[in-house]
């Protein structure tokens, strides 16, 4: 499906294809004001793992860890970006802030990290036991 975007500061643009795993029909809502210079994402994926941690009480909502596929494309008339993996502290209902973007390489690495100390752990685990 072909996506044509009406900037305020230019001609119509259509944008180019998406990568094959982009979950987005559109990017761009009805009401917002969009110039020829403005840049998007696509968005692919999304994982939510869930986390023993609340906020502040037992009734604030569960925290999860989001792992988002994604690319950035720097202006309308532009392909995609390379991909990266958005790696999230969030809730069951709220995104934030509190993220970093990884290259496929940088989401590699921080995987055998996440694995290594998740060994250690359960060892340790095993021998107080």
């Amino acid at each position: 499906m072909t996506e044509t975007i009406y900037p305020r500061d230019g001609d119509a643009v259509t944008l180019r294809p998406c990568p094959p795993w982009c979950t987005q029909s559109r990017h761009f809502g009805g009401n917002e004001p969009v110039y020829a210079e403005d840049g998007f994402h696509h968005y692919g994926p999304e994982i939510a793992v869930p986390t023993s941690y609340r906020m502040f009480t037992d009734h604030d909502p569960e925290s999860v860890v989001k792992v988002i596929l994604k690319a950035w494309t720097n202006r309308l008339d532009a392909g995609p970006g390379p991909g990266r993996i958005e790696l999230q502290l969030a809730t069951t209902e709220y995104n934030t802030d509190a993220y970093v973007e990884l290259t496929p390489d940088q989401a590699r690495a921080v995987s055998s990290a996440l694995l290594e100390l998740a060994d250690i752990a359960a060892g340790a685990d095993t021998e107080s036991t």
